[in-house]
């Protein structure tokens, strides 16, 4: 079985009262961030109180950059709560919202307060990227163009994200089908696809916006994906009951050609959702005349337990009809690891967005899978050599790692290479 490297998650929000406090002052001062979260953990959210808490602090502290970091998620969270409301975004809510995560970056371009998922940067990429992708469902071309080049223009789609992501479509072979999670890699591959008109033969998937409405129909009608089911059939679609189950796919062409695999339940232990029976039925329908990728390291509730079926190609694992047993199959390196670089990249650029340092470190990570590959096989001379390139291509004093403790984890690992190389 293939290992799973799991990269450390940071900058998890949490809210702490780390003193008592008395004063109605600091009680006011934590009131909005604290009512912007408490609704956040709920269904069914409510973010009217938190908006005129935020918009009153903003208004009495217009420099304090954290408020407006949060009024900035307010407004966003008003505008669609989640992907399911994503087609019906308004632009005048997306530019108030921007205005906030503008401001933000003018007072502190390295931002210092407290993270809610998205650093601003990459928060101005996913409003502005959304709306966008809300006129494209809708075949508004030139409004989804106009959407991205604002968000540029107001400090989105940042290039270190943008040159990340053009290395990911390009670990693709051609007419792929990349599955893909998380607005960092998603919205910056529509704004390369639409703006740039780069690697468009790739049809990314997004495992969240599967489980909507909306987004299938986007990706059959819009992308020309292949799906069974017809737009009346996706309305219906919802979770159902599974047990652990052979499922298989044939192709079409050659009756003869069979690939079954186990596919097992993806959520409580019970069920599978509305989005993995669509990505299912991509699936099927696409197998054997597309290649199918999915992010490294991808987790088998979204990559419908395929994992001992994928193969490393860097950013990418490609789905292959054979187990492939890292102990004992020969590991060759894929070409993809030997093009990846940051030189086009600005170090200032890369230093005042977290966000854009966690994505670059997905360079790191994909060297680091393929030598734990290669040392599980006792290929030390090529495991070396993969450790002296990515060393090379990533320097520290550019490319910070995103943690003390992972840089810990990559030293203390190599260190065992190189002395059981010795």
């Amino acid at each position: 079985m293939r290992p799973f490297i799991a990269i450390i998650s940071l900058f998890i929000s949490t809210l702490c009262f780390s003193q008592v406090t008395t004063t109605v002052e600091t009680v006011i001062a934590d009131s909005g961030k604290y009512e912007f979260k408490l609704q956040a953990k709920r269904d069914t959210a409510d973010y009217s109180k938190a908006f005129r808490i935020l918009s009153n602090q903003v208004k009495l502290n217009p420099k304090n950059a954290e408020y407006r970091y949060f009024l900035g998620y307010t407004i966003d969270r008003l505008n669609a709560d989640d992907g399911k409301g994503m087609f019906q975004l308004k632009k005048e809510m997306t530019i108030k919202a921007s205005e906030q995560f503008e401001e933000v970056n003018k007072l502190e371009p390295v931002y210092k307060g407290e993270l809610f998922i998205l650093d601003p940067y990459a928060k101005l990429s996913s409003i502005w990227g959304s709306l966008a992708e809300a006129y494209l469902n809708r075949n508004l071309i030139d409004s989804a163009k106009w959407a991205f080049s604002e968000g540029r223009k107001r400090g989105g789609f940042i290039e270190p994200i943008l040159d990340f992501n053009r290395q990911l479509l390009n670990s693709c072979a051609n007419n792929a089908i990349l599955v893909t999670y998380g607005d960092n890699i998603t919205i910056p591959i529509w704004y390369l696809q639409t703006i740039e008109n780069y690697r468009t033969d790739v049809t990314v998937v997004d495992a969240n916006l599967i489980n909507t409405i909306w987004y299938p129909k986007y990706l059959k009608t819009e992308r020309k994906l292949k799906m069974s089911f017809s737009d009346a059939v996706i309305d219906t679609i919802e979770y159902t009951q599974w047990r652990p189950q052979q499922v298989t796919v044939t192709n079409s062409v050659d009756t003869t050609q069979n690939f079954s695999w186990v596919l097992r339940p993806t959520y409580m232990g019970n069920y599978i959702l509305k989005g993995d029976r669509i990505l299912l039925d991509i699936f099927q329908q696409n197998f054997y005349s597309r290649p199918i990728y999915f992010n490294n390291n991808s987790d088998s509730s979204y990559n419908l337990f395929l994992s001992p079926y994928l193969v490393d190609e860097g950013l990418v694992n490609r789905v292959t009809k054979k187990i492939f047993d890292y102990n004992t199959d020969v590991v060759t390196v894929s070409n993809n690891l030997y093009y990846y670089n940051i030189d086009k990249i600005k170090k200032e650029d890369i230093l005042k967005s977290r966000d854009a340092a966690i994505i670059l470190n997905g360079f790191r990570w994909a060297y680091f899978n393929n030598v734990y590959h290669l040392v599980t096989q006792a290929n030390y001379d090529k495991a070396k050599e993969l450790i002296k390139l990515m060393s090379d291509k990533f320097k520290t004093d550019k490319l910070p790692f995103t943690s003390v403790e992972i840089e810990k984890y990559f030293t203390d690992f190599f260190q065992q290479v190189d002395k059981n190389y010795r």
